[in-house]
């Protein structure tokens, strides 16, 4: 009884988690998204209308240098990425937003890993304002998604490299990324690929800045 208690302890222990801050991101996106299709059922779609119109990042907002209330220039890099289009797009985030946190964590930790997400959030903004300076409104957590896929694309590839490791798969990974990224695009036009672009960007160049900070173990993979 004893060793099988010890056993699970291990496996508990050597799983990945999920930090706090991506449950706490995974809540709140989905109760927003809730609590704005719980107002279209009661016949309040202006709830819906409001939150984008004050959450979503308007590129001209940027460029105007204010928006519709003081700070509004700077909130929407936040609260963009905490609003979705519908359920299937809540979804997809969400259940990718998962998988690349769990992996990601167990490399960097929920600590380097937020940094990541935040400053990809807000690099994603930024080339989609500079790229399409009159879209919006733009909302979404797949620019943030993209920055952790890229970081993690950024720190694999230069611990492998570091290891002088064969880095085939890797790029394979790459391509799949980038191709699934076009088909969305296509299939979906309003997709904002700017955004998605930017954020990979930024991951990939703060996951490979990372990796180079570390020390090569052997127990890093």
């Amino acid at each position: 009884m004893v060793a099988q208690t010890d056993h699970h302890s291990f496996l508990e222990s050597s799983a990945p988690r999920l930090p706090w801050w991506v449950k706490a991101v995974i809540v709140l996106c989905c109760g927003i998204q809730a609590l704005t299709m719980l107002a279209d059922l009661l016949g309040y779609p202006v709830v819906r209308q409001a939150v984008v119109i004050f959450g979503g990042f308007w590129s001209p907002i940027l460029w105007a240098g204010h928006g519709v209330f003081p700070g509004h220039v700077l909130s929407v890099f936040v609260t963009y990425g905490f609003l979705h289009a519908g359920l299937l797009h809540l979804a997809m985030n969400m259940l990718s937003l998962v998988a690349l946190a769990r992996e990601l964590n167990r490399l960097i930790g929920p600590q380097r890993m937020a940094l990541v997400y935040a400053v990809t959030q807000v690099a994603a903004a930024l080339l989609f304002a500079l790229m399409a300076p009159d879209g919006g409104p733009m909302i979404g957590a797949s620019g943030a998604i993209f920055g952790l896929a890229g970081a993690l694309v950024g720190y694999a590839a230069v611990t492998g490299w570091r290891r002088r490791r064969p880095l085939g798969q890797l790029w394979r990974g790459v391509a799949v990324m980038v191709v699934l990224n076009v088909a969305l695009t296509v299939l979906m036009p309003s997709i904002a690929w700017e955004a998605h672009l930017g954020g990979a960007l930024a991951g990939l160049a703060l996951g490979g800045w990372m990796a180079m900070g570390r020390s090569p173990r052997p127990s890093a993979f």
